[in-house]
């Protein structure tokens, strides 16, 4: 089983990648078997946890982040801090099993494009090595606009495809600018707008079918994976 496969970024840290990731997987894995990924996870998180739940499958945590740090840094930081180190070699032999056994396979980075993966090595340069294309999660707030737009810049610089980018809204009153934010980076870039994640609560996320009934409503899916 050879599965087509995507790079989930983010326009920073913080901005809903997991929530955005896990909805589309959850909204998927009802029909096909789909892999999942957080290749470094920093800070003790859960990432990859959330996502593997999202699935619906077993995946192992070794398979789906091979590389896991306790302090809230770039893995760069957080793997010289324990006297370890990202090794792409490493990151490739999982990605080929769980790639192996899934139809679909949504790849989740750590913050967001250039963050350090090593001292040579960014999260551009995963996503390149892997050579997966791009969807970009971003806040609908004031300043996305130029952040969105500087992550695309990067990531055609090195001639990764772009598939589109998503909101994620953490909390529900919509900003006064949110309406042309979408369109600015359309305009200003070409890439598309694949719709807004609207803030969701805790049961909301936790809950498969929920997420993925969000992800059906509120965002372009045969898009994403089209």
């Amino acid at each position: 089983m050879t599965s087509r496969a995507l790079f989930v970024t983010g326009t920073d840290t913080g901005v809903g990648k997991t929530v955005v990731s896990s909805a589309i997987v959850s909204a998927f894995s009802s029909r096909v078997r789909v892999g999942v990924m957080k290749p470094c996870e920093t800070g003790g998180g859960d990432d990859a946890q959330r996502l593997i739940a999202a699935s619906g499958r077993d995946w192992p945590i070794d398979d789906v982040s091979p590389f896991r740090f306790e302090i809230p840094a770039s893995p760069a930081a957080a793997a010289s801090h324990e006297r370890r180190t990202v090794s792409l070699s490493t990151i490739d032999a999982a990605f080929a099993r769980v790639r192996a056994a899934s139809e679909l396979l949504v790849v989740e980075g750590a913050g967001g494009l250039l963050v350090p993966l090593t001292d040579r090595l960014s999260t551009a340069d995963l996503v390149v090595h892997l050579r997966l294309p791009l969807l970009i999660v971003a806040r609908p707030t004031l300043g996305t606009v130029n952040h969105t737009l500087l992550t695309i810049e990067a990531a055609r610089a090195r001639h990764i495809p772009i598939i589109g980018f998503v909101f994620s809204r953490r909390q529900r009153p919509a900003n006064p600018d949110e309406p042309t934010n979408a369109a600015a980076i359309m305009r200003a870039s070409g890439v598309s707008w694949l719709g807004t994640l609207p803030a969701l609560d805790d049961s909301t996320i936790a809950n498969r079918a929920a997420l993925a009934a969000a992800a059906r409503k509120h965002l372009a899916l045969s898009a994403i994976f089209s």
